[in-house]
């Protein structure tokens, strides 16, 4: 992936992938994780905070991460 990969979680919180080296960094909202594994990734920045918690019932978050992933880096 070359520069940035910006779109929105289910319930309209910004997302924004870059790759740096080896490490995959995602922000999320107000959060920003980062890992080798980019499914790692995508997946702490978007359920550490709160508003995940209340909206879990409403959106299969496993399979929007793991669609994402598959958009941003198809060979994972």
């Amino acid at each position: 992936m070359k520069g940035e990969w910006h779109s929105y979680t289910p319930d309209g919180r910004p997302v924004v992938v870059r790759r740096q080296g080896e490490l995959w960094i995602v922000t999320c909202g107000r959060s920003r994780a980062q890992s080798k594994n980019l499914d790692v990734a995508l997946s702490q920045a978007v359920r550490s905070e709160a508003d995940v918690v209340e909206h879990a019932h409403e959106v299969d978050y496993p399979t929007w991460i793991r669609t994402a992933a598959d958009r941003i880096d198809p060979e994972t």
